[in-house]
């Protein structure tokens, strides 16, 4: 594998992961609405009641 190939896979890789980096970075700043009524929240406050 010459240096230019290399190169130019190393750039590629750098890319993809750079795309990666931002699409993450857009799915968790995503808010998903909870239901008004929701019976069971997702943080309990006390975690021993049942």
């Amino acid at each position: 594998m010459n240096r230019k190939r290399l190169g130019l896979l190393a750039v590629a890789f750098i890319l993809v992961v750079g795309v990666l980096e931002v699409a993450v970075l857009r799915i968790g700043s995503l808010e998903f609405p909870v239901p008004p009524g929701s019976q069971h929240p997702a943080v309990a406050d006390n975690p021993g009641e049942h």
